[in-house]
């Protein structure tokens, strides 16, 4: 199974929607880069072969700020939930007990330990996608 298709079953597996990067849209962007580029250069057919230039219009204006926002999604949220988390792993004193009476603590520790590596595993796939769409990019250049 390819990896488009598996990060696709992992986002839609989470219990909430959750910020992802646009695999299929990202991959689409840079298909018609590389078709927008080709059809301005088909005078000579050796050039269906070369990659886009170093300056290109659509990668630069439609790719780049498209990634970053995406990324920047994803990486707020983990930055918001691993805060989260941090603020009530190491709560102690009066505080811990402020958050065990809102019912923030009262799943235990295990519970915590459990969303933390859900949100490792949400961070290690977006990395993987994030190097594999900048690979495509690479090939396409």
């Amino acid at each position: 199974m390819k990896f488009c298709k598996k990060y696709q079953e992992y986002m839609e597996g989470q219990q909430r929607k959750l910020p992802a990067v646009g695999f299929k849209k990202l991959k689409k962007i840079l298909k018609k880069c590389r078709r927008d580029f080709h059809s301005q250069n088909n005078v000579n057919r050796t050039l269906d072969l070369q990659p886009c230039p170093h300056q290109c219009s659509v990668c630069d204006g439609t790719f780049f700020p498209s990634l970053l926002k995406e990324m920047s999604d994803v990486v707020g949220f983990f930055n918001e939930r691993a805060q989260k988390l941090l603020e009530l792993h190491l709560a102690s004193g009066i505080r811990r007990y402020y958050f065990w009476f809102k019912g923030k603590l009262q799943g235990n520790h295990v519970a915590l330990t459990q969303e933390g590596k859900e949100l490792v595993n949400y961070a290690l796939i977006n990395a993987i996608a994030m190097r594999k769409i900048l690979k495509k990019y690479d090939k396409v250049m």
